[in-house]
């Protein structure tokens, strides 16, 4: 039987029993009756914040470290996420495979077709199967700068507040009938998009205490591969869920009948809930007017457009920078456009120009136009500064982290398994943290009719962040002229030894 792309089983846990495989055909039954969609009730959505570490230069401390380096300060950056019952995102998904599809089909009419970059499968050449990532989006907005090294350049890098937290709803009504060629929504439609307009919510750690800290997880039957048993178990902390294999918080009968009355409605009249399969393409959606007048003004000028979300560059001439950032303001600030807010503290400016018979880059601050020669454009998790391409250092960072950090919780469960050694398995840390893991294959299985056949899957071992080093380094070579970004990862193999050897 041939699964339809939209239909995404998940296992994250939630209110009801998760949704597999065996379920498709039910699942596609309901989904593909828009009287069912009508009339559906949707559930709560479930809410949790996710804090993003960042350790920032402490500009207002005068003294240094003794490496002559700025003292640190933490900075948390948090994502307020909610996730939708198995069934509602599973509803969710296909609409947003509906909203794809007419997207393009709008888009591809239009001259800006090609600035609009996030989640969206863009061909990387007309002869190849593959679609282009961050490093291809980014190699293409770095090629322009180089391509016009006899012109001085401005580079304004704006970052849009609180996007999906301020998007009208009126607005983004308008735009949706628009790509589906309508006055007005279909009613199923319509239910959907009330939905994700008029949030309601429930905060797990709420719902995880109701429960005194059980959950509902998963056991093989005895004698069986496929068959599950669903028990509910005491979990110390919702970060042993996976380990566990938690699968739901409660069922369905049991919330309605006694956490009714967790419900948060958000009340809102701007926004919509980050997180869902839809709201991706309900973004681009929304921008639609706003990406056409920007486009439209900077091809005027024979400048560079590029959107990525919320994340947005303007490479133009020097003479057009402040009517350009003006224009940016006036237009995603206008009502019936954008009704959305960049801020100055958001909105970065570099110069692209020749120094010193060097073309180099640098920020400059946006009102004085003082220039920082130090700092140097930053997008899309690379650096450039005119001459060479590099992977953000904070990428390194966070990657380093992690590798702390499983390095330890294996040395924990090591401690206490039963193995008389005590010794941590080092195989997964190999594959997670080294070259040896970073080969990109399909994964072959057994075959059922012959044991000692294999077959291929439709699952992939899709590498680690070396895979995302080696293409890296390979998309950039041209404009590097070498193996720069290869040449920053040197200390990784020497930092995972020494944690190896802690460890042991």
């Amino acid at each position: 039987m041939e699964i339809e792309k939209w239909f995404k089983p998940k296992k994250y846990p939630h209110i009801g029993y998760p949704i597999t495989i065996l379920d498709y055909s039910w699942v596609k039954q309901y989904i593909l009756n828009p009287e069912k969609i009508r009339l559906h009730s949707f559930l709560p959505l479930i809410h949790k914040t996710i804090k993003q570490r960042k350790f920032r230069a402490d500009k207002t401390c005068a003294t240094r470290t003794p490496s002559k380096k700025r003292f640190r300060k933490k900075d948390e950056k948090n994502r307020e996420i909610y996730f939708a019952s198995h069934l509602d995102a599973q509803i969710f998904s296909y609409y947003n495979h509906i909203l794809v599809d007419c997207y393009e089909e709008y888009i591809k009419r239009e001259s800006f077709n090609k600035c609009i970059v996030a989640y969206r499968k863009i061909p990387i050449s007309n002869v190849s199967n593959n679609n282009k990532c961050n490093i291809e989006f980014a190699k293409s907005t770095f090629e322009f700068i180089k391509n016009n090294q006899d012109k001085k350049l401005s580079v304004i890098v704006a970052d849009v507040t609180s996007f999906f937290d301020n998007l009208n709803h009126k607005i983004l009504k308008k735009q949706w009938c628009k790509i589906l060629k309508t006055n007005s929504l279909p009613s199923n439609h319509y239910n959907v998009f009330k939905t994700l307009t008029d949030i309601k919510y429930i905060e797990a750690k709420q719902l995880f205490k109701y429960y005194d800290k059980t959950m509902i997880v998963e056991r093989g039957v005895p004698n069986s591969t496929t068959d599950k048993n669903y028990k509910r178990k005491p979990i110390k902390k919702s970060s042993y869920f996976k380990e566990k294999k938690a699968v739901s918080f409660c069922t369905k009968k049991e919330f309605i009948s006694n956490n009714l009355n967790l419900i948060i409605s958000k009340n809102n009249k701007k926004g919509i809930p980050q997180g869902s399969p839809i709201s991706a393409t309900l973004a681009n959606i929304y921008m639609l007017d706003f990406d056409k007048i920007i486009y439209e003004r900077i091809e005027l000028l024979k400048g560079y457009y590029q959107r990525y979300s919320d994340d947005l560059i303007i490479i133009c001439e020097q003479k057009y920078e402040d009517d350009i950032i003006k224009l940016l303001r006036t237009t995603i600030a206008d009502k019936n456009i954008a009704d959305l807010e960049i801020q100055s503290k958001k909105t970065k400016v570099y110069r692209f120009e020749e120094i010193n018979g060097n073309f180099k880059g640098f920020q400059i601050d946006e009102i004085t136009k003082v220039p920082n020669y130090h700092v140097v454009l930053e997008y899309l998790g690379f650096t450039y500064d005119g001459s060479k391409v590099l992977i953000k250092t904070s990428g390194f960072s966070k990657f380093y982290r992690s590798m702390i950090k499983s390095f330890k919780k294996s040395a924990s469960f090591a401690k206490n398994s039963k193995n008389p050694d005590k010794s941590i398995f080092k195989s997964k840390l190999y594959k997670r943290f080294t070259r040896k893991g970073a080969k990109r294959k399909l994964i072959y299985q057994p075959s059922k009719n012959n044991p000692n056949e294999y077959v291929k899957t439709k699952k992939f071992n899709w590498g680690n962040y070396f895979s995302y080093i080696e293409k890296s380094n390979s998309v950039m070579f041209a404009i590097n002229n070498g193996n720069q970004i290869k040449k920053q990862s040197k200390k990784l193999w020497r930092n995972f030894h020494k944690l190896m050897k802690t460890h042991q």
